[in-house]
């Protein structure tokens, strides 16, 4: 191309000799514009179409597909080259770091939100929309009051950390700055749903306090009656109804600390390793028949009906869970009221039920009954000597097994509980 530029070149200077010439060789004026005319055409035409030429290499390079341009400023066009490829993987890396990073944060169950020094968000993940105040987005300012706060704090460099409640959830909300070069750049937060937690926690608080009150109670009756009976203050014919008194309470004591080691234990998974084939039928009336002299004490009938369902399960926890309710559809009977206790296959599904004609229990309370200490009548409970965690070792017996617990119940007219168990394997399965 260059050459071609040298040769236009050429071609105008011969024009401008023959204009020379012509005036040295006396043309005229009118000769003399003429051809003046005509070369200034001819230059620019041909300057026009030498111009398109020297400027379509450079117009239609691609560093994506290099070729051959003019040999002078191919240095600079392989240059342009490399740095266009280097562009490109430095583009391709960017854009695979940030679809990992999205990946990750859209994975999060953590809330993420990413905020500049004004506090407008920059980023966020779908599980911090549950923090964010309606409206919230990327570029719109944190409006949460406890989020703001938090925000802030971080922008001054400290990290800070939050509990909030929202909508049921509570909500741990760290916050920690960005720093850039020695600067703040913006603020990370992050929350974590805690509501589990802080049920536990409280449930936890709750049971400690109910384990003090319950224990006190009988041990405080044992000390009294002990300290009478120390002092002389029993007369010999009282001396058995205070013994009496004290083996009851020591009973209800003891009763009282088994319950609460069996739902310890449940608790950390003791029973994990001592499964077994359980045949729900065998397991039923071996505790009918622990029971039926209590039942009939009390004026209770209790029957067993249905036929073998095995599941595999822990021996011993299956005889709490049937033991508790069966003992539960006793105590709170009524007078000449019957228990029925049925073991049969629904669906696939190894079931156990037991159903009662005794008082019920109120529809308001039917969703507690299975929290630990709870009681519907705590007077009545206490009469007849129950210590209030007996379904709650059902619950936690069930989840162990990961089976369903169902309740119905109506006042005056008795109440159902059937425990379903998950379908057994197959001998291939197992």
């Amino acid at each position: 191309m260059i050459g071609a530029i040298i040769w236009s070149v050429l071609a105008v200077a011969v024009l401008g000799l023959g204009l020379a010439l012509g005036a040295y060789f006396g043309l005229g004026l009118e000769a003399f514009i003429i051809l003046s005319v005509v070369y200034a055409l001819f230059a620019v035409v041909f300057a026009n179409i030498a111009a398109r030429r020297i400027v379509k290499p450079l117009k239609d390079f691609d560093p994506s597909k290099p070729g051959r341009s003019y040999s002078e400023i191919a240095p600079l066009m392989d240059r342009i080259t490399r740095q266009g490829q280097l562009i490109d993987l430095q583009m391709t890396d960017l854009k695979r770091s940030q679809e990992e990073f999205l990946a990750i944060t859209n994975s999060m169950a953590e809330g993420f939100i990413l905020v500049d020094p004004d506090m407008k968000v920059l980023s966020y993940n779908p599980s911090a929309k549950r923090i964010m105040a309606e409206g919230d987005g990327e570029g719109e300012a944190v409006a949460t009051d406890t989020i703001k706060k938090a925000a802030r704090e971080a922008l001054t460099g400290e990290h800070t950390e939050r509990t909030v409640d929202l909508d049921g959830h509570v909500y741990q909300i760290l916050a920690s700055p960005v720093e850039s070069g020695g600067k703040i750049t913006g603020a990370v937060i992050l929350s974590l749903d805690i509501t589990e937690k802080a049920r536990r926690e409280a449930m936890r608080h709750d049971f400690s306090s109910n384990v003090s009150h319950e224990l006190k109670t009988p041990l405080t009756s044992i000390y009294g009656i002990s300290e009478l009976m120390v002092n002389g203050m029993v007369k010999p014919e009282d001396m058995k109804g205070f013994a009496t008194s004290i083996h009851d309470e020591s009973g209800r004591l003891i009763a009282l600390i088994n319950d609460i080691i069996k739902l310890s234990q449940l608790d950390d998974g003791v029973y994990d390793s001592e499964r077994t084939d359980v045949d729900l039928y065998e397991a039923a009336k071996k505790v009918v028949e622990r029971l039926t002299p209590v039942g009939a004490a009390k004026g209770v009938e209790i029957h067993l009906t249905g036929s073998s369902s095995q599941i595999m399960g822990v021996p011993s926890v299956i005889d709490e869970m049937i033991y508790n309710l069966c003992d539960n559809a006793i105590k709170y009977n009524v007078e000449n009221g019957r228990v029925l206790v049925s073991v049969a296959t629904i669906g696939g599904h190894p079931a156990i039920a037991v159903s009662d004609t005794g008082i019920g229990i109120p529809r308001e309370h039917i969703d507690r009954v299975f929290e630990r200490f709870y009681r519907v009548d705590k007077s009545h409970s206490k009469k007849i000597g129950g210590t209030g965690l007996g379904l709650s070792i059902v619950k936690h017996g069930a989840a162990v097994h990961n089976a369903d617990v169902n309740i119905k119940s109506n006042p005056g007219r008795g109440t159902a509980v059937t425990i379903t168990f998950p379908i057994p394997k197959t001998e291939e399965e197992k």
